[in-house]
């Protein structure tokens, strides 16, 4: 087998561990930590190991073994099924175990107990593995992105803002934001608290129930100027509102994982969420 980036070779890797911030490291490197252990329990050396390989027809020697130990070459897959042979072992006790993080590619990490989960009759994860004792690297950084935009916006936003109630503000909600003296995003938080939609929607929703829709283009123009500014008369108090919150110390989250690896956001102050 090639060496790749999570089997410790020199192939230039990509989201490392450390950088998805899930820890561990890759499969290769805690394998051969793994073996050189279960090895130096059994007071086997190098030669040892390698002799017994060469039996089962492995070309091994004495620095294969310890390259193997030290993460800088891979193991094929029929190796790996001869490694209990090999090391009187159970491959099960071979494989990185509860409390460890395994990089398996680029993409994809799993913790420990799960990887020995693989063993077991009848393991079947599914088309995705659950998140949880799995980790993608992909969802990591789509998260790293979602935190860096939410971040930017959450001081944009009320204070203790609903999440059903945000939205990017539309033309109109920034130009409103102008003539109130207040952020878009106010606008926009607010139109949708009050109403359940952005300022245009319902704008044009009251416009359509008006008895005597205008018939000409200019008639349409006083009149949508008319339904908006008696809009803004609604928003304006409760924008107020939100604003003598602004300087108040917002809640903040942390980040945290339970005993079964399932990720929750959870308030400072012990509230949480899923």
């Amino acid at each position: 087998m090639q060496p790749d980036a999570r089997s410790g070779g020199d192939a230039e890797q990509g989201l490392t561990a450390d950088e998805a911030g899930e820890g561990g490291a890759p499969f290769g490197v805690q394998l051969g930590q793994r073996l050189q252990q279960v090895r130096e329990g059994k007071e086997a050396t190098r030669e040892d190991i390698a002799r017994k390989a060469r039996l089962f027809g492995l070309p091994w020697h004495r620095p294969t073994v310890g390259q193997i130990e030290q993460g800088k070459r891979g193991v094929s897959a029929p190796e790996l099924l001869l490694l209990p042979l090999i090391y009187s072992t159970p491959l099960r006790d071979l494989l990185p175990g509860p409390g460890e993080t395994t990089w398996l590619t680029d993409e994809i990490a799993v913790e420990g107990r799960e990887l020995r989960r693989l063993l077991d009759e009848g393991y079947n994860p599914g088309e995705t593995p659950a998140p949880g004792p799995w980790h993608y690297a992909g969802i990591v950084r789509k998260a790293r992105q979602v935190r860096q935009v939410l971040r930017g916006r959450y001081e944009e936003l009320p204070w203790g803002a609903e999440s059903a109630y945000v939205a990017s503000p539309d033309e109109a909600e920034t130009k409103a934001a102008k003539r109130l003296d207040t952020t878009p995003e106010y606008v926009a938080y607010t139109a949708r608290e009050l109403w359940g939609r952005g300022l245009t929607e319902e704008r044009d929703a009251r416009l359509a129930e008006r008895p005597d829709p205008p018939t000409t283009p200019r008639a349409l123009q006083a009149a949508r100027g008319h339904i908006t500014r008696a809009l803004l008369d609604e928003l304006a108090p409760a924008i107020r509102e939100h604003e003598k919150r602004r300087d108040k110390p917002r809640p903040s989250n942390k980040i945290v994982k339970d005993e079964q690896g399932v990720v929750h956001f959870m308030r400072e102050n012990g509230g949480g969420s899923g």
